[in-house]
């Protein structure tokens, strides 16, 4: 699972892809995270073409979790 340590390469900002990737979920379930409201998305550019996740708000919605 995600370790913020090991992740700590400087980024400030993840593809919906690359979050998967680094929480161990699919990039179908992070977008279904963030249509329900439960992970907030950044666009960068005006089109609003390529959402990010920003490490922020990474580290915020893994704190949400419950533990155990």
């Amino acid at each position: 699972m995600f370790d913020p340590g090991k992740a700590d390469d400087g980024r400030l900002a993840y593809s919906i892809a690359e979050f998967a990737g680094l929480v161990g979920l699919s990039a179908q379930t992070i977008r279904n995270l963030v249509q329900h409201g439960d992970l907030t998305v950044v666009y960068p550019t005006a089109s609003q073409s390529k959402a990010l996740i920003t490490r922020e708000e990474g580290l915020r919605w893994l704190a949400s979790l419950p533990q155990g």
